[in-house]
């Protein structure tokens, strides 16, 4: 069996990870960041391997959907509740990556989180399924140098007229497209179907995301403020359930 190959990245913390990136209003990302981006966006922190066994496991790595308790006081939930947060719950899959399920102009489509990936990207090889059109006086289509995970290729900036991710609608006007190749090979059969491509740092950081890793769940605020705070009444907190005894304690 081959080893998996990993681009250098610093390796997740158990429990949460703080997505801290530098806020931006929403709007095109300037040209030069998009141009000096596209090259690694495809490599980042994103798994290569032919593992026989990964893939017939596929049925086995899809994970339950975490339970979201906004309404008991003392959880992770309520607290990022009263900040303005929605919850969408992830899939994590044997790999290690987390799934997402959005829409791209009202079409279903599942995307892998990538904390590691400049920009958001959808697969050439599915992006005819979402009607998208080229960004009028956009980018020209951008050489990718063939060291990135999907080979030499091109990515292109397309308008989107609507995205949501777990059903929260985002503020995503652009998407790049380019050739996802071997990364949609590997972890769409994991995933229970095909992958369409990856949620990067540019919506992550527009929703001020915040990733409880674990669970695994994202946090995003849907609001174009942060905080967006609301009322305690709104999140329906009660008092927290005691723990149970413990066995010294009976």
């Amino acid at each position: 069996m081959r080893a998996p190959f990993f681009s250098e990245r610093p390796p997740f913390a158990k429990g949460f990870e703080i997505v801290q990136f530098k806020h931006r209003r929403h709007g095109t990302p300037p040209a030069r960041r998009l141009i000096g981006t596209a090259a690694g966006i495809l490599g980042a922190g994103l798994l290569l391997s032919a593992c026989d066994d990964l893939v017939g496991d596929a049925g086995k790595a899809l994970s339950m959907a975490p339970d979201y308790r906004p309404q008991d006081a003392g959880t992770v939930d309520h607290a990022l509740c009263l900040l303005g947060f929605s919850a969408v719950p992830l899939t994590h899959i044997v790999t290690g990556h987390h799934l997402v399920d959005a829409t791209v102009n009202g079409t279903p489509a599942r995307f892998v989180v990538d904390t590691g990936a400049n920009i958001s990207v959808i697969d050439s090889a599915t992006a005819g399924d979402f009607d998208l059109e080229e960004a009028g006086g956009g980018l020209p289509s951008i050489p990718i140098p063939a060291v990135s995970i999907a080979g030499a290729g091109k990515a292109q900036q397309m308008r989107l007229d609507s995205m949501t991710v777990g059903g929260m609608p985002v503020r995503q006007s652009t998407i790049m497209v380019a050739d996802l190749g071997a990364l949609s090979q590997v972890l769409g059969p994991l995933s229970g179907g095909r992958l369409d491509g990856l949620i990067g740092q540019d919506l992550l950081d527009e929703h001020r995301a915040v990733i409880d890793v674990a669970r695994p769940m994202l946090y995003m605020i849907a609001a174009d403020q942060d905080p967006a705070p609301v009322a305690a009444e709104d999140c329906g907190a009660v008092s927290a359930p005691a723990s149970p005894p413990s066995p010294a304690d009976e």
